[in-house]
């Protein structure tokens, strides 16, 4: 029988939460037999190396970098070596409903342009203990562990983190039987978004960035079609986002999924790193797209909301459609404003001279013009959110 659905996951030091993942995909309604899974160990130090011994009732491949090749090359490898026609993709801590691949898989086979995301019904859950946990966590368990368990006090947790650094919650038959609910709470992706525009984004000109590969599905032709993921991308964060912006462009409906639930196992986290990798690699992203409805979410940076940025995207659309040729130094001066507020955030400095941005804005005659054609759609009255962004970003 051949392979129709390939799961790639790419793990980095996620033992033993990936291992409740693939015990979560025994649990599939999807027939075993047609479904392949492939776990891609990016150099892992811990005790994940032990999962080359692993023995579903699927068909497994355990693939070993034995040096960090980051995010994208990891995803890459095991895509290269996936046989299946549909392609799912998530990080070795994700958790799927049962019925996750069947309805995934079924998507595709109604419409074949699509990728499958699945933000609305995200959840974090509790499937192991670390003393890695920051407070923020530990507190969150403890109110968990109270509303399921009252009489379990703190210090008995206490006693069992003086002699365990990690502790499993569940075993194999729990994971079927799925307790890992009892610890599990709500945290959608971008839910003031799907809520004002549904789940297939109508008029969000910005449905890339529901493309994060903690668990989404498209189709292998589609994938060869639009391009491997980029490894020029360093540390964590925006490489999905980056393949979501080639599918959006290239015209394939991106989708949210509200019928399965998936849950993100918490695992120790290192907020500060992640968000200086998140704005260096929104910055690479940008010089390979700088793009308008890219490019605006540098604001996301310094106090607007999407809801906000997705406003101007459709004047600034709307500006350039009706007026192609009357703001040429206003179109111009978008992507240098945005790269800057990128190069200033990255290096921790106020955002603030916007104007002294580049050689070209410092220009007398070139400044001239776009003061002038700034207040030329000041005074229109046309696209007034945009104008009046403008003029906020060369205030600064």
């Amino acid at each position: 029988m051949s392979i129709q659905v390939s799961v790639i996951m790419i793990t980095h030091n996620k033992y033993p939460q990936n291992l409740y993942s693939l015990y979560a995909l025994e649990n599939q309604t999807f027939d075993p037999k047609r479904m392949e899974v492939i776990l891609v160990d990016d150099a892992s130090t811990d005790k994940t190396p032990r999962l080359q011994n692993y023995r579903p009732p699927f068909h497994f491949r355990y693939i070993r970098c034995e040096q960090n090749v980051g995010r994208s090359k990891a995803k890459n490898i095991g895509i290269q070596a996936a046989t299946g026609e549909v392609l799912i993709i998530i990080d070795a801590e994700m958790i799927l409903d049962p019925a996750y691949v069947e309805q995934h898989y079924h998507l595709h086979q109604a419409n074949p342009n699509l990728v499958v995301t699945g933000c609305l019904r995200h959840y974090n859950t509790f499937t192991v203990l670390d003393k890695k946990f920051n407070m923020e966590q530990f507190k969150l368990f403890r109110q968990l562990n109270r509303k399921k368990n009252p009489r379990m006090k703190r210090l008995r947790i206490l006693r069992i983190f003086k002699k365990y650094s990690k502790m499993r919650l569940f075993k194999k038959r729990s994971i079927f039987k799925r307790k890992y609910k009892k610890y599990a709470y709500p945290a959608p992706f971008f839910q003031a978004i799907i809520d004002r525009y549904g789940v297939h984004y109508e008029g969000f000109h910005m449905p890339y960035i529901f493309v994060v590969t903690h668990n989404i599905s498209v189709r292998r032709s589609t994938f060869d079609k639009v391009g491997p993921f980029d490894e020029g991308f360093q540390g964590w964060g925006c490489e999905d986002w980056e393949f979501g912006y080639r599918l959006y462009k290239y015209g394939v409906k991106i989708m949210d999924n509200p019928n399965v639930k998936v849950y993100h196992q918490e695992h120790p986290r290192s907020i500060g790193n992640q968000n200086k990798d998140g704005l260096i690699n929104y910055k690479y992203f940008f010089t390979r797209h700088p793009e308008f409805e890219v490019g605006i979410q540098s604001l996301c940076w310094i106090g607007k909301n999407l809801l906000e940025a997705n406003e101007l995207v459709d004047e600034y659309k709307a500006m350039v459609h009706q007026y192609p040729h009357q703001y040429q130094h206003l179109v111009q001066a978008f992507p240098i404003l945005f790269d800057q507020i990128f190069t200033l955030l990255i290096q921790d400095m106020p955002v603030v001279n916007l104007m002294n941005a580049s050689e070209t804005m410092r220009e007398e005659h070139w400044n001239n013009a776009f003061l002038s054609e700034l207040n030329l759609l000041k005074s229109s009255g046309e696209y007034p959110k945009l104008a009046a962004h403008l003029e906020w970003l060369i205030s600064k």
